[in-house]
């Protein structure tokens, strides 16, 4: 099927699933899907993982053939320094190698680069392939809240984000429960032949179209079993949160409705938010917060600074400190009266013991 005949049913999608096998061919349809809206007018933004970025261009290179008006890379492999990609690739495209195991490497690059994207002529695209390998590295919470907030970020910025994932991996109650951060799947068939579109999953269609008739004697408010009742499960151990400072603790638990609300059809030129409200800092872990600031600010903070942007109390800031320190996440280094903060393997070497190999 040409994907042209499909941009109908994804007009006004800001994220789309893409089912697709990790195979030549699925490959293939997801990179003529990215690049249905023309390449010459979009700026992309590639994150991937097992595949470097000069073989994803001469893949793209023979899928579409014209390359897209700016590309940026975020190879999410860690095996080797950016400066090797960047000498296989032109000098117009740009790789950032990141972590696979923290998601917040890929979130804080992908969202500076959509911001300076936000006021282009050029419509901004992220790609990113594939979310089964990244299922691989980290566990399923983590990912549900990673493509929760950057599901949110890319809706922002204007941009439109397609993901890629190999349903036959996957059990189903783990695909129907990321289904529900998109607007649109598109499954494609092993060979690339066949593609058909389908709304993300719905609570609300979930429970038209299987309303059965209700024990009268079952007690008021009781969720009832089936795939609804589990991705709220799901969601409640995502979204139940403790806070610790002062010796309290509060649990705040969001609903599926409040997690995964209704989409409304979009009026003509939204007005964007800005990017930097976008923090969906609820749904980051204290710790993922702290190294989010840490890598936005090139590795290294003030720890006095941590306390500023954080508004968390001077001794809740050091107590996590030194949590992340005992698990060797970070290190500090006193300069006067305070500490400088380092996201390891940003450490300057002055700071390394000279018996260290």
């Amino acid at each position: 099927m040409n994907v042209r005949k499909i941009e109908e049913d994804l007009q006004g999608a800001s994220n789309v699933l893409v089912l697709a096998p990790l195979t030549p061919d699925g490959n293939r349809a997801h990179m003529e899907l990215v690049a249905s809206t023309r390449p010459e007018n979009i700026s992309l933004a590639a994150v991937t993982y097992t595949q470097p970025p000069g073989q994803w261009l001469d893949d793209w290179q023979r899928s579409v053939g014209k390359q897209p008006h700016e590309v940026r890379f975020i190879h999410a492999s860690g095996m080797a320094q950016s400066e090797t990609y960047d000498e296989q690739t032109p000098d117009t495209v740009t790789t950032e190698v990141v972590d696979p195991t923290d998601p917040m490497e890929i979130i804080v690059p992908l969202s500076n680069r959509l911001k300076g994207w936000m006021d282009g002529e050029t419509q901004p695209v992220v790609s990113v392939q594939t979310l089964t390998v990244l299922l691989e590295y980290v566990d399923f919470d983590t990912a549900f809240r990673y493509l929760h907030i950057l599901t949110h970020r890319i809706q922002a910025a204007g941009a439109i984000g397609y993901f890629q994932m190999d349903p036959d991996i996957h059990d189903p109650e783990t695909t129907n429960t990321l289904k529900t951060l998109f607007d649109v799947v598109v499954e494609i068939s092993d060979d690339g032949a066949e593609w058909r579109t389908t709304p993300a999953y719905s609570p609300t269609t979930e429970t038209t179209e299987s309303a059965e008739p209700v024990d009268s004697t079952e007690p008021a408010g009781e969720p009832t079993e089936g795939p609804l009742s589990s991705i709220r499960t799901v969601l409640s151990g995502l979204f139940g949160r403790s806070n610790q400072e002062e010796g309290t603790t509060e649990a705040t638990t969001v609903t599926t409705d409040e997690a995964v609300p209704q989409r409304e059809e979009r009026e003509p030129e939204p007005e964007r938010p800005q990017i930097g409200n976008l923090a969906d800092e609820e749904m980051l872990t204290d710790e993922e917060r702290i190294r989010s600031l840490l890598i936005q600010y090139g590795g290294r903070m003030k720890q006095a600074d941590i306390t500023t942007e954080t508004s968390w109390s001077k001794s809740t800031v050091s107590r996590k400190l030194s949590k992340m320190e005992e698990n060797e996440a970070i290190t500090r280094v006193q300069i006067g009266r305070g500490n400088l903060v380092f996201l390891n393997g940003s450490e300057p070497e002055a700071s390394k013991s000279p018996f260290e190999a």
